[in-house]
């Protein structure tokens, strides 16, 4: 008896904003209600129908331990939906999206929604600290730059990569976004970036450091939700999937060896475990905490640092609508954006494989190999 398959059908985010501007004033679950609001309305998606919702949030809205039991009241979905909340860190998004996944593909639900929520407008500065050394994140990419030896030159490069690929896809980031709050779009990309701007940014982590403003993801605000059915549900309503879900992988290592490194041992794992090469994946989407870090975890791919060497990356072929530098990253709504980001633009493509890989805080990383086969 072989499991179902699980499509993504359709994904809907608010817009990405700096933290402490236009949604100052909102509030973790004002974000996360209209995310899946806006997913049920804008993909005609029966609320009857939907069986489970997992969400996550890395700063918890107090008082609301469960916010995705709330999202359910608030946005006046059914309340025989079950629903869980999850936190961790920057994989959070892919940690809900794989409940759901597991919980179809076990045939024990045939619809659910996986999402996450940041509001970092309201958070505690000890938040944006490593708990078990101390050091912000930045800091402990600097170590990690130094031991990988990334030049500010290739990092710039990579940010602004991230820009102009955020820029001209404006549009099909539109589709995706549910306007909140008179905003529309995006916050972060700019269409005036240059190398030479962000040449003159001054290093965030130290004067010798090469990590600045313009080269890291912004502190955000936003809200991701993603829907996910069987294949033979999708088909039953009529609907196209995207994508599949083809596999998941999840590791961490110790902080000593490069609190963000962890996507060194889950990507050449997956791809192994898949028989494939990266220069078998059509699309690659790198979460980008810092573009240091985007540079350090290639490098150890095509090394074989903490696993098989997985040949060389096409550049071309990442984060082709761009990424968190651009984009923003509110911790636990990131994963739901590049999931719905990755495969929307594998239907564009008819691409045959997608890959994500997202690092995360505690020295975690996740990874998702997606198809259409």
């Amino acid at each position: 008896m072989t499991s179902p398959r699980v499509a993504i059908v359709a994904g809907a985010r608010t817009p990405f904003v700096k933290a402490g501007q236009a949604f100052a004033k909102l509030s973790p679950l004002a974000l996360a209600t209209h995310a899946v609001r806006g997913l049920v309305s804008r993909h005609n998606v029966d609320p009857a129908g939907i069986e489970a919702i997992a969400f996550g949030a890395v700063v918890p809205e107090r008082g609301k331990p469960n916010i995705a039991r709330e999202i359910v009241f608030e946005a006046g979905l059914p309340a025989s939906i079950e629903a869980q909340t999850v936190s961790s860190y920057c994989i959070t998004g892919l940690r809900t999206a794989t409940i759901i996944a597991d919980a179809i593909a076990r045939g024990r639900i045939s619809a659910g929604i996986a999402g996450g929520v940041e509001w970092l407008s309201g958070a505690d500065p000890a938040t944006f600290c490593e708990p078990t050394t101390g050091l912000s994140m930045g800091e402990h990419m600097e170590i990690t730059r130094k031991q990988w030896e990334i030049p500010r030159t290739r990092q710039d490069e990579i940010a602004l990569a991230s820009h102009r690929n955020a820029v001209a896809a404006a549009d099909k980031l539109a589709a995706e976004i549910v306007p909140l709050e008179g905003v529309a779009k995006d916050s972060g990309p700019r269409p005036d970036t240059s190398l030479e701007r962000l040449a003159t940014l001054k290093p965030a982590f130290g004067a010798d450091g090469t990590i600045t403003a313009g080269n890291a993801s912004p502190v955000t605000d936003g809200a991701s939700a993603v829907l996910l059915m069987s294949e033979e549900r999708a088909q039953r309503e009529g609907r196209r999937p995207l994508a599949f879900i083809e596999a998941m992988d999840y590791a961490a290592l110790h902080p000593d060896e490069g609190l963000l490194m962890a996507p060194a041992i889950t990507v050449p794992r997956l791809l192994a475990r898949a028989g494939l090469k990266l220069a078998d994946i059509d699309l690659l989407e790198v979460h980008e905490a810092f573009a240091a870090q985007v540079l350090a975890n290639a490098a150890a791919w095509e090394r074989g640092w903490k696993g098989p060497a997985t040949g060389r990356i096409d550049w071309s072929r990442v984060n082709v609508n761009g990424s968190s530098v651009a984009v923003g990253h509110p911790w636990s709504a990131t994963g739901g954006r590049i999931l719905t980001t990755l495969a929307n633009e594998m239907a564009r493509r008819d691409a045959r494989y997608g890959l994500i890989s997202i690092c995360a805080a505690g020295a975690m990383a996740g990874a998702f190999l997606l198809s259409r086969r």
